[in-house]
C-alpha cells in the first residue's frame, strides 16, 4: 500500500532543498529570517506599507490637537469607522464676513494610522437649507485637506462631508470604496469688533509687523528660527520650490499649538500671517506627508523649525 501523504511530503522536501542548496548559509539565513519578519508582518498588520506609514510614535503626527488650542479653535474628532476624521475649526465663534478656516485629517480607526491620499467633497447649506458652496473634489494628497469660507449672513449653516481614502495611495489600508459621511453645523455671529486702525508699523502699544522672508523645499524651511516679540504682527512670505520630486504637490507649515497651519503648493508664492500673542519657544514643521515612505524619518519627519517669541 503506497502511503500519499508521505510520497506528497517528500515531493515537497525534496522541492524545498534544491530551492535552497545554491545558496551560501549566511545569504540563506538572511533569506529566511527576511521571509519570516514579512509573513509575521503582514499577518499581523495586513499591509505592506503601515510600517513606513507612521515610524513610531514619537514621530509627530499634525492633528488638531497639537496644532490648535482649545480657546481659539473648535477642535474635534469625529467617529466614522474605519475613519476618524479630525477637524480643527478657527476661530472657534465665525463671524460673518469673515475667514473661517477648516482644517482636516484623515485617520485608520483600527490602527490610528494617518491616512494620505484622501479624497473630500464639502457642501455647506445657508440657515434656510439653500446650498451655497460645493467643493466636489479635494485631494489631500498629505492628507491634511483645508479650505476657508466666509460665511455671508448670521445663522446655522450646515455642512456635509464626505470622504474616503484614494486607491493606491503609498500607504493605502482602507479597502476601496468605503465613503462615510459626516454632518455638522455651523453657527455664525454677527461682526461686533471694531476695526484696528493701523498707523505706521504699530499695530499695538508694543507690537510691529514683522515682514520675514521664507522658503520651502525638499525638506527644509529657510530660515529655521524666527524670533519676534510678543505682539507682532508676523507675515511670512514664502516660495515653495518647484523642485522634480513627483511624489508630492507641496509642503504643509504648522506651529504647534499656535492655531497657525498652511499648506503650500509648489512653485508658488504665499503670505501666512498671524498675531505672536503667546511668548515661548513653538515647533514649527511640514504638516502634509512629502517624501517616499521609506524616507520618512530623514526627511518629511526632519522638516521643522522653531518660532521664538520674545
Amino acid at each position: 500500500m503506497i502511503d500519499h501523504n508521505k510520497k506528497s511530503l517528500d515531493i515537497k522536501e525534496k522541492d524545498v532543498f534544491n530551492i535552497i542548496r545554491p545558496f551560501p548559509h549566511f545569504t540563506l539565513i538572511t533569506l529566511l529570517i527576511g521571509i519570516s519578519f514579512a509573513i509575521i508582518y503582514s499577518s499581523t498588520y495586513g499591509n505592506t506599507f503601515h510600517i513606513f506609514a507612521q515610524p513610531a510614535k514619537d514621530y509627530p503626527i499634525p492633528d488638531s490637537s497639537r496644532m490648535f488650542t482649545n480657546d481659539t479653535a473648535f477642535i474635534k474628532k469625529f467617529d466614522a469607522a474605519p475613519y476618524i476624521l479630525d477637524l480643527a475649526m478657527e476661530p472657534k465663534n465665525p463671524i460673518v464676513g469673515k475667514p473661517t478656516l477648516f482644517v482636516l485629517n484623515f485617520f485608520d480607526k483600527a490602527t490610528d494610522t494617518w491616512l494620505w491620499h484622501s479624497d473630500l467633497r464639502v457642501a455647506i447649506y445657508d440657515p434656510s437649507g439653500q446650498p451655497v458652496a460645493v467643493f466636489p473634489n479635494n485631494h489631500g494628497h498629505g492628507s491634511v485637506i483645508e479650505f476657508e469660507y466666509v460665511f455671508p449672513k448670521v445663522g446655522t449653516y450646515h455642512i456635509n462631508l464626505i470622504y474616503g481614502q484614494q486607491t493606491g495611495s503609498p500607504n493605502f489600508m482602507i479597502e476601496p470604496k468605503v465613503i462615510r459621511q459626516t454632518n455638522l453645523n455651523i453657527t455664525v455671529g454677527p461682526n461686533n469688533i471694531t476695526p484696528i486702525s493701523q498707523h505706521g508699523s504699530n499695530i499695538t502699544g508694543t507690537g510691529k509687523i514683522k515682514d520675514i522672508a521664507m522658503k520651502a523645499e525638499s525638506w527644509k524651511f529657510t530660515p529655521n528660527v524666527i524670533e519676534v516679540n510678543r505682539g507682532d504682527l508676523v507675515r511670512l512670505h514664502f516660495t515653495t520650490a518647484q523642485d522634480e520630486v513627483a511624489l508630492y504637490n507641496g509642503h504643509g507649515f504648522g506651529i504647534e499649538g499656535y492655531n497657525v497651519n498652511a499648506f503650500l503648493l509648489k512653485g508658488t508664492q504665499q503670505t501666512v500671517e498671524f498675531i505672536a500673542d503667546k511668548p515661548g519657544t513653538f515647533t514649527f514643521r511640514c504638516t502634509s506627508f512629502c517624501s517616499a515612505p521609506e524616507a520618512a524619518i530623514e526627511n518629511h519627519f526632519n522638516m521643522v523649525g522653531k518660532l521664538i517669541v520674545h
